[in-house]
């Protein structure tokens, strides 16, 4: 029963992580992952360390929460983000996108769609699009075109008290959000993106740094 659980144990990839990152916000409740994917790079352990886990029993570790988007679309529906949300052609045609930052024009950008990510999901799809990657102590929101006509449309990073709307315009698209959520939207549907109040509590075992991190899981 989630009302008695008291952690949750994640055991797989990063997708994994992200599915149980959402049912621990859901019940507020803290969660620890361990990689039995390819990178795991969202997850505290790998194999060789599940003997750690016993010391979530003598409570011998520490939290590290992470901020989370929440995503409205104009049509009503609302999503929790932990990594990212992403508006993407449902086609090969390129798509138009207006972007305002609390009412004031930021840019329209033309392209396969734009990534508004969390400092946690800038080593995901927005640095495979060439977003820059954030420490995640940060609180930010970070705004990653994909494959932009402009050569002057560049990454963006947005103060977490900003709320970010994105206007579609012409060809159908699509929101997902976190890799699983299909949303479609028509012209004129307005995606809005601002900080959630809920954060994902991480558990942390280990004393090992971002930047060792990002280096042992993501540079192969």
């Amino acid at each position: 029963s989630p009302d008695k659980a008291e952690a949750i144990l994640s055991l797989g990839g990063d997708g994994t992580m992200m599915r149980a990152a959402h049912y621990a916000v859901l019940h507020n409740i803290p969660l620890i992952g361990v990689n039995l994917g390819r990178i795991g790079y969202l997850t505290e352990l790998d194999r060789k360390d599940i003997a750690l886990i016993s010391r979530l029993i003598s409570e011998d570790f520490e939290y590290d929460e992470r901020m989370a988007l929440d995503v409205s679309c104009s049509g009503g529906e609302s999503f929790f983000a932990f990594n990212d949300a992403v508006i993407r052609a449902a086609s090969t045609h390129m798509v138009s996108v207006s972007v305002e930052c609390d009412g004031s024009a930021v840019n329209a950008y033309r392209g396969d769609g734009l990534i508004f990510s969390t400092p946690t999901g800038s080593t995901a799809y927005s640095m495979s699009a060439g977003g820059s990657v954030i420490d995640p102590g940060l609180k930010c929101i970070c705004l990653t075109p994909i494959c932009p006509q402009a050569l002057t449309a560049r990454p963006l990073v947005f103060s977490p008290e900003r709320r970010l709307d994105a206007e579609v315009s012409g060809s159908d698209c699509i929101l997902t959000v976190d890799g699983e959520t299909g949303v479609r939207l028509k012209d004129g549907s307005v995606v809005s993106v601002s900080r959630s109040e809920r954060t994902v509590k991480l558990i942390k075992l280990r004393n090992e740094e971002f930047f060792g991190v990002l280096r042992k899981k993501l540079a192969y």
